[in-house]
């Protein structure tokens, strides 16, 4: 039905709109929609939604929200921002508008258009505006993987802002995002934040003992332990927490051999250092 390929296709969702049940603004705001459309057929001094708008006495905040959604359909991300998130508009549908913000720089790839670096900031400069509720699972789980790849530190504090039914959840794609080279080998824009140092950056999160527990779980029984570097972090969590006689006592863990020292080699001296205390139970920091 949408768009309307022919003038009596046009007049049939003309009525529709009219004839529907439902209040006199929202069918103002479907015509001012469809007028936007219409519009670039039409050179007048005033633009035809634009006149629909003054003529029916739309409000701003109705008329400003109806061409954000109009400027987001044809991909231009930046303009619909500046109109979705305009002062008075009450937020409708934005767990939608958040989900094709994540997810629009992927069409436009796909369309063979060239993607414009600046708009990577829109979804996050969107959700502090408008703080969309992020109920719908998919729409959560894109905005982590966004946030992850943009700090993983800020990905962690907003973890402890969701409900606690969500966490765990969200801290396995905070540690895919972080870890799997799968989301990095096609993203060559992130090599000013490289895997590494969100690596070391997530080694040293302050984590809870529950979230150390299932942390480690998942790296080593879970599906994380087929992440790369799995390993690496769960034996860099417990050098950071003072677990050393779990270090000591690790039996699988080797990795490559960086500047002469690899894991096999910090064992045998946090072994020897530790001496006859290395059978004690390790203790936290």
């Amino acid at each position: 039905m949408y768009p309307p390929k022919s003038s009596q296709q046009l007049q049939e969702l003309h009525q529709r709109i009219i004839s529907s049940n439902t209040t006199l603004h929202n069918k103002h705001c479907l015509v001012f929609y469809l007028l936007k459309d219409l519009s670039a057929q039409h050179h007048e001094a005033t633009e035809l939604a634009e006149s629909f708008a003054k003529d029916v006495h739309l409000e701003k905040r109705f008329w400003t929200f109806v061409e954000g959604l109009w400027f987001l359909d044809h991909l231009q991300f930046a303009t619909a921002v500046g109109h979705l998130t305009y002062p008075g508009i009450i937020p409708t549908f934005p767990d939608e508008i958040m989900y094709t913000l994540l997810t629009g720089q992927d069409k436009v790839s796909s369309m063979g258009m060239a993607r414009d670096p600046k708009d990577d900031i829109l979804a996050l400069a969107y959700y502090n505006c408008v703080r969309p509720p992020l109920e719908d699972q998919k729409t959560r789980d894109e905005f982590a993987k966004y946030l992850a790849g943009r700090n993983v530190t800020e990905m962690y504090q907003w973890i402890h802002s969701r409900p606690e039914y969500e966490q765990r959840p969200l801290l396995e794609i905070l540690i895919e995002q972080t870890l799997d080279h799968q989301p990095w080998s096609q993203d060559p824009e992130h090599e000013m934040y490289t895997r590494d140092a969100k690596a070391f950056e997530l080694a040293g999160l302050p984590f809870s003992e529950d979230e150390e527990e299932f942390i480690e779980k998942f790296l080593t029984e879970g599906r994380g332990r087929t992440f790369q570097s799995a390993q690496d972090l769960v034996m860099m969590r417990r050098i950071a927490t003072g677990k050393l006689s779990d270090v000591a006592s690790d039996m699988g863990t080797r990795g490559r051999r960086i500047d002469g020292v690899n894991w096999e080699s910090l064992k045998d001296g946090v072994k020897r250092g530790l001496g006859p205390r290395k059978d004690e139970q390790s203790f936290a920091v």
